[in-house]
């Protein structure tokens, strides 16, 4: 870790040889979009740049609000992740309290990935025309704006490759969602177990002994348990796929609007080096 650098935590503009996953940064071509959008359409004092309807000003708040939630939980799946690592690799502090940090964890990255994607529900606004913005489905959910799309009667209520994009993520967000509604809604709990060094969890239907598993078997593994470290590089490269994705079709969208201008961006922070080696070095194959 360079300890010389200066951003504790936070966004940077960054330019095109350091738009990477580098040593202490996290490039995002959606988070690119998105504050290249801000920077378009506010000033630095959060002043609007130009005269927009008052509908359009209540949208671009709730936009600018899910920015700010969108980029905490990406600083947050990193940092709880780096407390994980730290947590799962240090043996001196014991089983019992190390299960119930490590279970805690988990559970936060869970729900901060469940988060991103009814995120995107506000990003798709600024692709849309001024009409499909009065038509847009009024819920913070991407589930009822999936089910939105898929009526035949809204195909031109929305762009098709976000219609498209909406249907291709369907299957990602229902194993997260089942995951967070089974911990949040449910009470459900995540049992973790060690073997030959590593560490495997599942979640039980009724109690401890019993032979299932609440988890989506995203691994397509027969085992019970599932390695937690393999489980959550899964879920998390899935989410941030779908994340680059969904950056490529607005960007393709919004990039000759005459205001837009489109600069790069990346989030640093002092658990940002673990997170990227856990993305970029681990294997699990």
């Amino acid at each position: 870790m360079n300890n010389k650098r200066l951003v504790i935590k936070g966004t940077i503009l960054v330019g095109h040889q350091n738009f990477k996953i580098g040593e202490d940064t996290f490039s995002s071509l959606l988070l690119s979009v998105m504050y290249s959008w801000y920077h378009s359409t506010y000033s630095s004092a959060g002043e609007p740049l130009i005269s927009y309807s008052e509908q359009e000003l209540r949208e671009y708040g709730r936009i600018r609000s899910a920015l700010n939630g969108y980029t905490n939980d990406l600083h947050n799946i990193s940092i709880n992740y780096c407390l994980f690592n730290e947590f799962n690799n240090n043996y001196e502090l014991g089983t019992p309290k190390g299960d119930l940090y490590l279970e805690l964890l988990i559970e936060n990255i869970f729900t901060n990935i469940r988060s991103l994607y009814d995120f995107f529900y506000h990003f798709i606004k600024i692709c849309l025309t001024e009409k499909q913005l009065k038509q847009y489905p009024v819920t913070d959910s991407i589930n009822k704006l999936i089910s939105f799309a898929k009526k035949p009667n809204n195909t031109d209520k929305l762009p098709f490759q976000i219609i498209q994009y909406l249907e291709d993520i369907h299957s990602d967000l229902e194993d997260i969602k089942k995951i967070r509604d089974n911990i949040i809604h449910k009470g459900k709990d995540i049992m973790l177990t060690r073997d030959s060094g590593k560490l495997f969890m599942r979640i039980p239907i009724k109690d401890l002994f019993t032979e299932d598993n609440l988890l989506p078997n995203i691994l397509g593994e027969a085992n019970l348990n599932y390695d937690v470290e393999k489980y959550l590089s899964r879920i998390i490269k899935t989410t941030f796929r779908n994340m680059e994705i969904l950056g490529e079709i607005i960007l393709s969208q919004v990039y000759m609007k005459e205001n837009y201008r489109f600069d790069l961006y990346a989030i640093s922070n002092y658990c940002i080096d673990d997170f990227n080696d856990f993305l970029i070095l681990k294997r699990f194959d």
